[in-house]
């Protein structure tokens, strides 16, 4: 289907890999650089995201439309869209405004990530 990629082990692997490292450096540059760590938990979110997807459904999302991203993650785990919603919703303050997040966006950010980056975990060690 267009604006979605096939998954195989080694794309879930790579993906999970990617939102760990992601997840793990904005944790360590909340305090010093929340901006540049709120844009990490968003590619934490989207990489988690993805390996849920390709875990669940085979595919995760190749396109930049956000509203197919997060559907896609609904089929594939219920609830979880709501995760990557509130990381997206932050992406434009975080990477391409003036404004700085505030301590409480960040916050919300991290939960976010968290949870779909546990998630991705989770489905992964489910199935070796």
């Amino acid at each position: 289907m267009a604006g979605q990629r096939d998954c195989n082990s080694v794309v879930t692997a790579g993906r999970l890999s990617k939102a760990t490292e992601f997840f793990e450096l904005a944790e360590l540059r909340e305090d010093t650089h929340p901006n540049a760590a709120g844009d990490l938990y968003v590619d934490a979110g989207i990489t988690a995201s993805d390996v849920i997807c390709c875990v669940r459904l085979g595919v995760h999302s190749n396109t930049g439309k956000h509203n197919e991203a997060v559907a896609l993650v609904k089929k594939a785990d219920s609830g979880s869209e709501r995760h990557l919603s509130t990381l997206l919703s932050l992406k434009n303050k975080a990477a391409y405004t003036h404004q700085n997040l505030s301590s409480a966006e960040l916050k919300k950010m991290n939960r976010a990530a968290d949870h779909l980056v546990e998630k991705a975990r989770r489905l992964v060690a489910s199935r070796t």
